[in-house]
């Protein structure tokens, strides 16, 4: 039986007439605005933005056939050092598509869908902005490190294939002052980072740069470290975020040129910079390493950081975040481990009794107390550096170390003495 659909009245007719030409408006609008939208003004606008930081440059834009797409071809990106050391970092992206979700922004949200090609991998994902939240939703695959700014986070660059997982949802609200800003009390998140196999940090020829807090080691790594090529079997790192707390909840490597482990948390604060750090650092490198690259393994021991019962060179996290410490000392599970027996987490158990007092015999007659010898009290040692200390011997302007104070003689007690002049008075 065919559906028949009921005969609209001449008031119907009419509405349905302008519904029909506001419709076909809107299309043609949208897919005009596509046509005609100045594309190249925005490439402009991109490289003006960007330029402080990044010397960029993009091949071209094209705009697709979907209203809202576009598509950036041959992408650059490289930094501009400020400093004569530092080595630029080139970023580059073979093709970026770029789809604007117009719906979307329509509910006043501006939705980004994301399809950058780098080299043999991709990164997909979505990012939305609105007044009410940020929302970021992110995936690369099959991704050479190489090209990617690794060497920012690390100070060496690193080569291989890695892959990553990113998820963020963070609200908006009106803090104290009465801006509207992101609360980071209440955002919710997770992220991964893999390499499934065959990386490599270091390239044989750049040097770690290490930022250290204590000036006796200033000098000694201003110039930066010589660092060769650590070779990893594997990586995977995961961290959560949610109530409050930034937290890495797992991080495995495997390597026969060392071993890597690390402990992290921060304690998320509104001012992003001023959330607190707490975290330890663990490493060593392996006998392989020190056959291979000698000069890289001595790097890890030149840091100052103190070697632990577990054969690991151990660095505590403490801070905030602008300001993160990191101060050569015991962390991380090992350190309520006894020295001299490691392989538990007991100490072994105090056997010392304190013997009681005997009683005095009644004939014995206790001697008078004599006055106490006076001696001086030695002066407070000075206050070491904040950081990892290498506990460098102090000279004296002549070049030579100076001989430690000695206590004064004791004077015999045989009588009643006076103490010294201004002494008691």
């Amino acid at each position: 039986m065919a559906l028949r659909l009921p005969n609209p009245g001449p008031r119907m007719r009419k509405v349905l007439r302008y519904v029909g030409f506001a419709v076909l408006g809107l299309v043609t609008f949208v897919f005009a605005f596509q046509m005609a939208f100045p594309f190249d003004r925005v490439k402009d606008k991109v490289i003006e933005l960007l330029s402080e930081k990044y010397e960029v440059s993009i091949g071209s834009v094209d705009r697709g056939f979907v209203p809202g797409r576009m598509y950036w071809k041959a992408v650059s990106l490289r930094t501009r050092p400020t400093k004569a050391e530092e080595v630029a970092t080139t970023f580059y992206i073979e093709q970026l598509e770029v789809d604007l979700g117009l719906l979307a922004l329509l509910h006043g949200t501006a939705a980004v869908k994301l399809d950058a090609k780098i080299g043999p991998g991709h990164i997909k994902g979505t990012i939305a902005i609105s007044t009410q939240r940020t929302a970021i939703d992110l995936t690369g695959d099959d991704l050479p490190s190489a090209s990617l700014p690794v060497r920012e986070a690390l100070g060496v660059p690193m080569s291989g294939k890695i892959r990553f997982a990113f998820e963020l949802e963070l609200p908006n609200e009106k803090t104290k002052a009465g801006k509207v800003g992101p609360n980071w009390l209440k955002a919710e998140g997770s992220a991964e980072l893999a390499c499934p196999s065959s990386c490599t940090v270091g390239d044989g020829k750049t040097k770690l740069k290490v930022n250290v807090a204590n000036k006796s080691q200033q000098a000694f790594a201003e110039n930066g470290i010589d660092f060769g090529k650590v070779n990893i079997d594997s990586l995977f790192a995961s961290l959560e975020l949610k109530d409050g707390k930034l937290e890495v909840t797992k991080f495995d490597t495997k390597s026969g040129d060392g071993e890597l482990h690390v402990d992290f948390n921060m304690a998320l604060n509104q001012d992003l910079g001023q959330s607190l750090v707490t975290g330890c650092l663990r490493f060593n490198g392996s006998a392989a390493l020190l056959k291979r690259e000698p000069k890289t393994h001595a790097a890890f021991s030149t840091t100052g950081a103190p070697l632990g019962p577990d054969n690991l060179f151990h660095i505590k996290l403490d801070g905030p975040v602008k300001q993160v410490r990191r101060l050569g000392m015991m962390c991380g599970p090992t350190v309520n481990k006894n020295m001299d027996n490691p392989g538990k987490t007991t100490a072994r158990p105090n056997l010392t009794v304190t013997p009681e007092t005997p009683a005095k015999p009644a004939d014995v007659v206790t001697p008078p107390q004599q006055t106490p010898t006076y001696v001086p009290t030695p002066p407070s040692p000075m206050p070491e550096d904040a950081g990892v200390d290498m506990h460098m011997p102090q000279t004296g302007s002549n070049g030579e170390t100076p001989t430690p104070a000695t206590a004064p003689t004791p004077i015999p007690t045989g009588g009643s003495m006076e103490p010294p002049p201004g002494v008691g008075q």
